[in-house]
């Protein structure tokens, strides 16, 4: 006869049993599914691609030659990085990403999963809410981004340019050979959007640095190196436990106090003196967000206005700033490309010194210059769902529960899309080059003095994948004026 401990233990053991078969089962299909992806590196048996020379410098991937390229690509709409033993499934061809972002599916935020890092950070904004709560936010907030509200920011795009290009006039003068332009354009972006969307007068690009944008900078890399980690990727308690968490902790710390601030002080400006939101007065993304209702006539909550308030000043910060500086980077990196797009910006604005919202439709040499620029260095380097159906394309099979991204890198580089995927070539994008291209083969997410643009050559730019592409030793460019 066996005791109730012996059945106890023989049921346990069994359950446990089961559950460990069960997931070994189910990761030796999923690594049966993904070893054909596209690989950029050997994979280390417990490290996987984690302590791969890519993920801390970019170079060698995008110094890869068109041969490589083709070999690692060619036939292939996947992609497979490896964080230690979780699969990093990546779409890197319009067809798989399309299969992605058309679906209505959450993005992961779970433990184990990419946005969770985020949720630290941004909360539940839009870039990490899901579902109801997603539709509902984003349909309250949709009147922030139409044209009337945006064509007065023009004002404040040209006064922020014309201080961006004073202050680097004068740096240029203290270093001749060159300078580098991550925090001129740090500050630049962060005070337009803190001007346009928070009504925030803070003098920023008078500062040399601001802590808000050390923060965030910090905060980005602090997010990647935790992946490096597993055990700090897959718990909070032990990452707040090491140094590199309690940084984090304080930067977010100033951060999200940075953000109640600002909230705390239009609520105050708001109720002193109510015709601020009359009508008669401009509406900033922040007002709106404190009189958005739902068609319940229920409004956001205070943690909801700062979710959005976080969301909208790293999206609208950092990823701005990372696609100005790789602008400017090809602008110098291509004189006869920079050439064609300061002759247009002659030609449209003539003798005016500052740019008008009806000037932005004529530039369309820098719009291709842009798109262009944006295709090799996407300012947003990965998004996530996870699957609530299974997923089959081309006879590669992906069961309910599977975490699948698009890598944007590897999209706007597939040789089967872009067979001359390194060579910068702004024409790519003219209506009559890109009528048989698939539209999900590029997703990415402008008076006073004049300058020429140009490298320094003895600077050699490391690119870093991080949550934007970033430069990990800045971007060194000298200025002359014309």
């Amino acid at each position: 006869m066996y005791s109730l401990m012996q059945i106890l233990f023989a049921v346990m053991s069994g359950y446990v049993l089961w559950v460990v078969v069960t997931k070994l089962w189910r990761y030796n299909a999923l690594y049966q599914t993904v070893r054909n992806f596209a690989n950029p590196a050997p994979v280390h048996w417990f490290w996987g691609h984690l302590n791969a020379t890519f993920m801390t410098d970019m170079r060698p991937l995008i110094n890869m030659s068109d041969t490589e390229v083709y070999r690692m690509h060619h036939n292939t709409k996947w992609a497979i990085t490896w964080l230690g033993f979780l699969a990093l499934i990546q779409a890197n061809h319009p067809d798989s990403a399309k299969a992605v972002l058309k679906l209505s599916d959450h993005k992961p935020t779970g433990p184990g999963h990419l946005y969770n890092i985020l949720t630290s950070f941004l909360g539940e904004g839009l870039i990490n809410s899901n579902g109801a709560k997603w539709k509902r936010n984003r349909k309250m907030l949709t009147p922030a981004f139409h044209f009337d509200i945006l064509r007065p920011y023009v004002r404040i795009y040209n006064e922020a340019a014309d201080i961006t290009l004073e202050k680097i006039a004068r740096l240029m003068k203290e270093s001749p050979k060159s300078i580098d332009i991550t925090d001129v354009l740090n500050l630049a972006t962060l005070d337009v959007i803190l001007r346009c969307a928070l009504s925030y007068q803070g003098r920023i690009q008078e500062q040399e640095k601001h802590p808000y944008a050390t923060a965030v900078y910090r905060i980005g890399l602090l997010m990647i190196r935790r992946l490096m980690y597993p055990w700090h990727f897959l718990s909070w308690t032990l990452y707040m436990m090491s140094d590199d968490g309690k940084e984090y902790k304080r930067h977010l710390d100033y951060v999200h106090g940075f953000a109640d601030d600002i909230i705390a002080k239009r609520r105050k400006a708001v109720a002193d003196d109510p015709s601020l939101l009359d009508g008669k007065h401009r509406l900033d993304f922040l007002d709106i967000l404190m009189t958005a209702r739902d068609e319940s006539g229920v409004g956001l909550t205070d943690q909801e206005i700062r979710d959005e308030v976080d969301t909208f000043m790293f999206a609208g910060n950092d990823t701005t700033s990372t696609a100005l500086k790789w602008a400017i980077y090809n602008l110098g990196k291509y004189p006869d490309e920079q050439t064609k797009v300061y002759h247009e910006v002659c030609d449209v604005m003539g003798d005016r010194p500052t740019v008008e919202w009806e000037d932005l439709g004529k530039l369309q040499k820098l719009t291709l210059f842009m798109k262009e620029s944006m295709r090799l260095f996407p300012p947003v380097t990965i998004t996530s769902r996870v699957l609530s159906e299974p997923l089959q394309l081309d006879g590669v099979y992906f069961p309910t529960g599977t975490s699948v991204s698009v890598n944007f890198f590897y999209l706007h580089r597939h040789p089967d899309i872009y067979p001359d995927h390194s060579v910068f070539r702004p024409e790519r994008f003219l209506p009559e080059n890109m009528e048989d291209r698939d539209p999900y083969a590029f997703l990415p997410f402008s008076a006073g003095l004049r300058f020429r643009i140009m490298l320094d050559e003895d600077h050699e730019v490391i690119p870093l994948y991080e949550l934007t592409f970033r430069s990990k030793n800045g971007i060194h460019i000298r200025f002359d004026e014309r």
